[in-house]
């Protein structure tokens, strides 16, 4: 039996299929996944043809649905939730695979495992170097003491920064996949986008104007209302930059068109499609795997009720919470980690100036700035829904 070492096999899953199909067609048959030690065992056999497909799923059988069976597919092995099947028909003929929803759930949550690993090794990093550059500005340098226990400081950051090239890496492979398994892409641009030329001659002639907008997703209802005044004067959506924060319009006439900012997290391709049925247009979708925002427009005539995304203002009330719990989950840690260093440099400084230069106390006081910010803005947006539906009740 032949035994190989694939750590990252469940980063792309795509890419792991086709890996097995190839060791079969060279004679080496899947048997069996070692889930903890990363370890794939193949037996040696007649080279074959087979399509194999992974599936996650808590709640697995060992039987296969009678579906899949009809369709050609067998069990090849299981690996705690991890399912694999084959099918030995050729690819083009099989109509109906394992569902991917396990497995794009499954990421989903190794993602933000990630994410959140990520933010705090970085604050833990960034708390270091503070004192450290602090120290040195204090003291006029640094003296190092030779100790044996240095090889623990050394390796304590080694594990520290490959932690955040882990976290990084994962999080990109991961993102990557979950975009090819749901079919969703990040940014959107327009089906009859102008060319290179005709958006010079639109420059040249002052009818293309850019906007810059930061950080808008904190507040949906302000995008919307803001988005809405650009086209009652006349300056009409025309794309979105893929990171959301370049907005370029072309001059032309005022228009009716409602504007919706939403949040989900991970939506699949039943979400965009059930909306653009609907008659919404999907004018920008973030890359990001961990907050998917999508912006949403769509025309309607004078005299016609503003389009509304969700059917009633409790749904949506319901949904600008769970924004924000959301955002204080994943902001207020870094914020008390942050207090936290400052109350250590507070004790540890001589004077104000000392704990208030940037070297020391200034990065962590910005920080604390900007995340208390978001965090102020997501709950004053539910603030003003909540009002809006009170009002709207009465």
């Amino acid at each position: 039996m032949k035994k190989v070492y694939r750590p990252f096999w469940s980063y792309d899953v795509q890419k792991t299929e086709t890996w097995l199909s190839d060791m079969a067609a060279k004679g080496l048959v899947f048997e069996r996944l070692n889930r903890w030690t990363r370890c794939f065992y193949f037996q040696e056999r007649e080279p074959a043809k087979r399509v194999y497909r992974i599936a996650y799923d808590k709640m697995s059988s060992s039987v296969l649905p009678k579906t899949l069976q009809d369709e050609g597919w067998k069990k090849a092995a299981s690996a705690g939730n991890w399912e694999f099947t084959f099918n030995e028909q050729p690819e083009s003929v099989i109509k109906t695979s394992p569902i991917r929803d396990g497995i794009i759930k499954h990421n989903r949550m190794i993602t933000y495992i990630f994410y959140g690993t990520s933010f705090y090794v970085a604050g833990i990093l960034m708390a270091n170097i503070s004192m450290l550059a602090s120290s040195w500005r204090q003291d006029g340098g640094i003296n190092i003491v030779e100790s044996p226990l240095w090889i623990l400081t050394f390796i304590f950051f080694a594990i520290l920064f490959g932690s955040m090239v882990l976290g990084i890496y994962s999080i990109a492979k991961i993102t990557g996949t979950n975009k090819g398994l749901d079919g969703t892409t990040a940014g959107f641009w327009p089906v009859d986008e102008i060319d290179q030329q005709s958006e010079k001659e639109l420059k040249k002639a002052r009818r293309w104007v850019t906007k810059v907008k930061f950080s808008w997703m904190y507040s949906p209802d302000k995008m919307e209302q803001w988005l809405e005044s650009m086209e009652r004067r006349g300056l009409n959506l025309y794309r979105v930059n893929k990171i959301g924060t370049i907005f370029h319009f072309t001059k032309g006439e005022p228009r009716r068109i409602a504007y919706r900012v939403d949040y989900q997290r991970g939506p699949t391709q039943s979400y965009f499609a059930i909306h653009r049925e609907a008659g919404w247009n999907e004018e920008f979708t973030s890359f990001s795997n961990m907050e998917k925002w999508t912006i949403w427009s769509k025309a309607y005539d004078e005299g016609e009720e503003r389009p509304q995304l969700y059917s009633d203002q409790s749904s949506r009330l319901k949904h600008a919470k769970r924004i924000a719990i959301t955002y204080t989950v994943m902001f207020s840690p870094l914020v008390a980690f942050y207090i936290y260093f400052i109350i250590g440099n507070i004790n540890r400084a001589d004077t104000i100036q000392d704990w208030l230069s940037w070297s020391s106390s200034g990065l962590f006081i910005i920080a604390i700035l900007i995340f208390g910010t978001f965090i102020f803005r997501i709950w004053a947006y539910y603030g003003r829904l909540r009002k809006q539906k009170t009002a709207w009740g009465n």
